[in-house]
């Protein structure tokens, strides 16, 4: 498993030249056994150095938007996702043309199934894992690592829906645990099993609230914290991750979640205040005024009028760990406003882009941390949205 925008080197060995032949090539054939990545098979062809080598980087045709979802409003502890991750094969072959100016082609075996997941590693990470000897495969699936690179004792709002994601290197049984510890020092847990296979990301849940579990006990005290992690025969597989509910008052919380860099949906607590905006764009055409015209006729008449909800959120506080996480939210392609109702009721899903911006994330001056997220709804029409409804 690797993930698509990480440089994906194939080597390719044991070329040599027929006698008499020219433009001899080492090819790479990549093909898509499970039918999802678009366009496949691939055909490359370089030609071999002096050792007969040639080193092959396939990113470029693996690196496909895929179309990214998760469970929302939240039902059971976990959904296993059988389309985020694709198989890939490769065939090495070779071509060259013959004594006779006709073109040759021969492939040799082809390799095991390998996998690619949607995500990349920032160049600077990628340097440090390569100079390690270690890659993303290593460092989170062998190690067994949630998909996320949000921080330890991340807070969270007590309605928020929290998301974590897995994958496994091979198949087996687990179990899922979320325990709930209060302020007066006691805890619940909750646990349930989970069969994993390799081809599935799998996308749990992990707000106690939604598994059941009391946010405030029958002494009166309230949750402070949750842990979540995986074991198999009483071994952890997984990393423990712990978050924090955030207790303070919020009118109106915000839940935006986003495609992470790893292969993850996040999900980020926006608890400040906000501003709901309107972007709207027109043109206008002159049509001259005609005999008879009445008082309603224009002589300036609109020939395209789209709108576009925008928001302008602020995060409001958060640790210092917490606002250096949001950079990953920043970046990314696919994002998703949870937006309440009136009443803080129900939230809809609105797919939405962040807008390019330039903020500070951390002041470590004023000690002040905190910022503002412009949002910009993922649709522009020429109609309105009947808020009454919904």
């Amino acid at each position: 498993m690797q993930l698509t925008g990480n440089p994906v080197w194939i080597r390719c060995t044991g070329g040599s030249q027929p006698a008499g032949s020219t433009d001899y090539k080492i090819l790479l054939r990549v093909t898509n056994p499970d039918g999802k990545l678009k366009g496949a098979p691939f055909v490359d062809a370089i030609a071999p150095d002096d050792n007969g080598e040639a080193m092959f980087n396939i990113s470029g045709y693996v690196d496909q938007p895929v179309s990214a979802d998760f469970q929302y409003p939240v039902s059971g502890a976990y959904v296993a996702h059988p389309t985020k991750a694709f198989n890939i094969q490769v065939e090495a072959g070779e071509s060259w043309i013959d004594e006779d100016g006709i073109l040759q082609e021969s492939y040799g075996g082809i390799s095991d199934v390998f996998q690619m997941l949607k995500g990349g590693n920032n160049p600077r990470q990628l340097s440090i894992m390569e100079s390690a000897s270690t890659n993303f495969y290593k460092t989170y699936l062998e190690e067994g690592r949630f998909l996320t690179p949000r921080p330890w004792s991340d807070f969270v709002h007590p309605t928020q829906p929290v998301k974590l994601w897995f994958m496994v290197t091979e198949n087996k049984s687990a179990t899922l645990h979320i325990r709930g510890v209060y302020y007066d020092g006691t805890e619940d847990e909750y646990t349930t099993s989970v069969s994993f296979y390799t081809d599935n990301l799998y996308e749990f849940n992990c707000n106690p609230a939604d598994m059941g579990l009391d946010l405030e006990n029958e002494n009166g005290s309230k949750m402070y914290f949750f842990d979540v992690w995986l074991t198999v025969g009483g071994s952890m597989i997984s990393d423990s991750r712990r978050f924090c509910f955030n207790w303070s008052y919020c009118e109106r919380p915000y839940f935006l979640l986003f495609a992470n860099s790893i292969g993850g949906i996040d999900d980020v607590y926006l608890g400040g205040f906000a501003k709901e905006n309107t972007r709207i764009e027109g043109n206008l055409i002159y049509k001259p005024r005609q005999r008879g015209d009445s008082v309603f006729e224009p002589t300036l008449v609109s020939t395209n009028r789209q709108g576009q909800n925008v928001w302008e959120i602020n995060t409001g506080y958060k640790q210092s760990t917490e606002m250096l996480y949001l950079r990953d939210m920043m970046v990314s392609r696919q994002a998703w406003l949870l937006y309440p109702n009136l009443a803080v009721t129900n939230y809809t899903i609105i797919p939405v882009n962040v807008e390019n911006t330039d903020a500070v994330l951390v002041d470590r001056k004023k000690n002040i941390w905190e910022t503002t997220i412009n949002l910009a709804e993922a649709h522009s029409s020429q109609y309105s949205f009947d808020n009454r409804l919904y």
